[in-house]
Protein backbone atom coordinates (compact mmCIF):
# COMPACT_ATOMS: atom_id res chain seq x y z
CA UNK A 1 0.00 0.00 0.00
CA UNK A 2 2.82 2.42 0.79
CA UNK A 3 4.44 1.66 -2.53
CA UNK A 4 1.19 2.44 -4.34
CA UNK A 5 0.95 5.84 -2.61
CA UNK A 6 4.54 6.64 -3.57
CA UNK A 7 3.94 5.75 -7.21
CA UNK A 8 0.70 7.77 -7.35
CA UNK A 9 2.40 10.74 -5.70
CA UNK A 10 5.25 10.59 -8.22
CA UNK A 11 2.82 10.45 -11.15
CA UNK A 12 0.81 13.41 -9.84
CA UNK A 13 3.98 15.41 -9.17
CA UNK A 14 5.23 14.78 -12.71
CA UNK A 15 1.88 15.79 -14.22
CA UNK A 16 1.84 19.11 -12.38
CA UNK A 17 5.56 19.82 -12.63
CA UNK A 18 5.80 19.33 -16.38
CA UNK A 19 2.37 20.64 -17.46
CA UNK A 20 3.68 24.16 -18.30
CA UNK A 21 6.33 22.67 -20.58
CA UNK A 22 3.73 20.67 -22.49
CA UNK A 23 1.74 23.84 -23.23
CA UNK A 24 4.87 25.79 -24.17
CA UNK A 25 6.02 23.06 -26.57
CA UNK A 26 2.86 23.64 -28.63
CA UNK A 27 2.95 27.45 -28.35
CA UNK A 28 2.76 29.36 -31.65
CA UNK A 29 4.84 32.55 -31.41
CA UNK A 30 4.17 33.65 -35.00
CA UNK A 31 2.03 36.78 -35.21
CA UNK A 32 1.90 40.30 -33.80
CA UNK A 33 1.86 40.58 -30.01
CA UNK A 34 0.74 43.87 -28.50
CA UNK A 35 -0.30 45.52 -25.25
CA UNK A 36 0.45 48.36 -22.86
CA UNK A 37 3.20 48.14 -20.30
CA UNK A 38 3.12 49.11 -16.65
CA UNK A 39 5.10 52.21 -17.71
CA UNK A 40 2.19 53.32 -19.95
CA UNK A 41 3.99 52.65 -23.24
CA UNK A 42 2.36 50.59 -25.99
CA UNK A 43 4.38 47.64 -27.24
CA UNK A 44 4.11 45.63 -30.44
CA UNK A 45 6.36 42.70 -31.35
CA UNK A 46 6.03 40.86 -34.65
CA UNK A 47 7.32 37.30 -34.99
CA UNK A 48 7.28 35.42 -38.31
CA UNK A 49 8.72 32.04 -39.25
CA UNK A 50 10.29 31.71 -35.80
CA UNK A 51 12.14 35.05 -35.93
CA UNK A 52 11.56 38.46 -34.34
CA UNK A 53 10.75 40.71 -37.32
CA UNK A 54 10.02 44.00 -35.56
CA UNK A 55 9.57 45.62 -32.16
CA UNK A 56 7.80 48.93 -31.62
CA UNK A 57 7.32 51.00 -28.48
CA UNK A 58 4.77 53.83 -28.68
CA UNK A 59 4.88 53.38 -32.46
CA UNK A 60 8.64 53.91 -32.68
CA UNK A 61 10.71 51.10 -34.16
CA UNK A 62 13.20 49.74 -31.62
CA UNK A 63 16.72 48.70 -32.57
CA UNK A 64 17.26 45.00 -31.89
CA UNK A 65 20.81 43.90 -31.09
CA UNK A 66 19.87 40.23 -30.90
CA UNK A 67 16.86 37.97 -30.54
CA UNK A 68 15.98 34.31 -30.30
CA UNK A 69 12.76 32.32 -30.44
CA UNK A 70 12.42 28.91 -28.79
CA UNK A 71 9.42 26.78 -27.92
CA UNK A 72 9.32 28.15 -24.39
CA UNK A 73 10.62 31.73 -24.67
CA UNK A 74 11.44 34.70 -26.85
CA UNK A 75 14.46 36.77 -25.87
CA UNK A 76 15.19 40.21 -27.27
CA UNK A 77 18.14 42.46 -26.47
CA UNK A 78 17.73 46.13 -27.39
CA UNK A 79 20.67 47.85 -29.09
CA UNK A 80 21.10 49.93 -25.90
CA UNK A 81 21.23 46.80 -23.71
CA UNK A 82 17.69 46.39 -22.34
CA UNK A 83 16.62 42.76 -21.95
CA UNK A 84 13.14 41.66 -23.00
CA UNK A 85 12.00 38.09 -22.36
CA UNK A 86 8.55 36.90 -23.45
CA UNK A 87 7.06 33.75 -21.92
CA UNK A 88 3.78 32.01 -22.74
CA UNK A 89 0.88 32.11 -20.30
CA UNK A 90 -1.72 29.39 -19.85
CA UNK A 91 -4.43 31.61 -21.40
CA UNK A 92 -2.56 31.89 -24.75
CA UNK A 93 -1.21 35.39 -24.11
CA UNK A 94 2.44 36.17 -23.33
CA UNK A 95 4.16 37.83 -20.41
CA UNK A 96 6.45 40.69 -21.51
CA UNK A 97 9.16 41.99 -19.17
CA UNK A 98 11.43 44.87 -20.11
CA UNK A 99 14.46 45.68 -17.99
CA UNK A 100 16.91 48.41 -18.90
CA UNK A 101 19.21 50.88 -17.20
CA UNK A 102 16.36 53.42 -16.92
CA UNK A 103 13.94 51.05 -15.19
CA UNK A 104 11.62 48.16 -15.87
CA UNK A 105 8.14 47.47 -17.19
CA UNK A 106 5.91 44.47 -17.70
CA UNK A 107 2.76 43.70 -19.67
CA UNK A 108 0.57 40.92 -20.90
CA UNK A 109 0.66 40.93 -24.69
CA UNK A 110 -2.14 39.51 -26.83
CA UNK A 111 -1.94 38.15 -30.34
CA UNK A 112 -3.72 40.26 -32.90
Amino acid sequence: MDRRKIVMSAVMFAAFAFAPFANAAEFDWNGTWSGSGSNGRSTSIQIAKGKVVSWKSNGDTQKIASSSVSKTRVSITHAEGAKVPLTPKADGNVQYNWKGSAGASSAVLTKG
